[in-house]
């Protein structure tokens, strides 16, 4: 959402939108935007990548990573079931088979 910033020409414009409207609009395109995420990541269900390995869940049943197309801090992650010992920085490769929200679930191709 949109905010004034102090010694911004913005800052001094009139009719500023309500607090209470940009976030209702922020809310409505959030929701529109998870909705086309879903059929985006949708499509990626049965293909095969190559991850990263960036990290381990607390529990040790996920590798959590990415692939070529995810951006740090902006997309998902890949969270690929652990059924064999990889190890942080590796590449492996993917089978997408769920997603959560705007992440991919993925098992380790054999």
């Amino acid at each position: 959402m949109y905010s004034k910033e102090d010694k911004t020409p913005a800052e001094k414009l009139k009719d500023q939108v309500h607090y209470m409207t940009k976030k209702s609009r922020y809310h409505k395109i959030m929701s529109i935007q998870k909705e086309i995420s879903k059929q985006n990541l949708e499509e990626k269900i049965g293909k095969t990548y190559e991850a990263i390995i960036e990290h381990i869940s607390f529990d040790k049943k996920y590798y959590i990573g990415r692939t070529y197309m995810d951006v740090p801090e902006e997309d998902g992650v890949v969270f690929i079931k652990n059924t064999k010992e990889h190890n942080i920085g590796e590449f492996i490769k993917c089978q997408i088979t769920d997603i959560k929200d705007y992440d991919l679930i993925a098992k380790i191709e054999e």
